[in-house]
């Protein structure tokens, strides 16, 4: 197929016809569940070691050699490791649940973003001309985006919500023919 063959978009069209080309495919945008299940073995995995940690700690207590100031340290990085660890299991069982059910879906009309649980959907359409922007921000080390329509709705999703956020912005972009700016 040549470049001749698509036509050309007319006076006072407003998009290109490549962007019709890229609407008219519908697509719906997930994680991969392979990545989904690793981050929730590694939510277990995490657990484990945090176990096998405080048992560590009653180890060096309990042992023979007594309580000196060495080993009240070394147990007390150790539990501090426990703790971590502990604390990250249930924060990674949690995201790897949540990030079962975020999709994105692109249509002729829109996308509709679907960011919410089966206990509080959070549904939001908005038709491709109803988007006003789409932003990036990035804090620490998370890339958040937000798209922006034009009655002042809002969607937002970043690297805990799908593992590649900048690629999803970047197919909206490329459906809207806007540029994604930087916060």
């Amino acid at each position: 197929m040549s470049i001749a063959e698509f036509p050309a978009a007319g006076p006072g069209a407003g998009i290109t016809s490549q962007i019709e080309l890229n609407r008219a495919k519908p697509l719906v945008l997930h994680n991969s569940r392979f990545l989904i299940g690793v981050t929730i073995f590694g939510s277990i995995v995490v657990a484990f070691f945090s176990v096998c940690m405080a048992l560590m700690v009653f180890s060096i207590l309990s042992s023979s050699g007594g309580l000196s100031v060495g080993n009240g340290l070394n147990a007390m990085q150790w539990g501090i490791g426990a703790f971590v660890f502990g604390c990250m299991c249930p924060w990674l069982w949690k995201m790897g649940r949540a990030m079962l059910g975020y999709q994105i879906l692109f249509d002729s009309r829109g996308v509709n973003f679907n960011l919410g649980s089966k206990k509080k959907p959070s549904d939001l359409f908005l038709a491709w001309d109803q988007i006003a922007a789409i932003k990036y921000k990035r804090v620490g080390n998370v890339q958040q985006y937000f798209v922006q329509g034009r009655d002042g709705s809002e969607a937002r999703f970043s690297s805990y919500t799908f593992f590649r956020p900048r690629k999803i912005a970047r197919m909206i972009a490329d459906r809207t023919g806007l540029t994604i700016q930087k916060v």
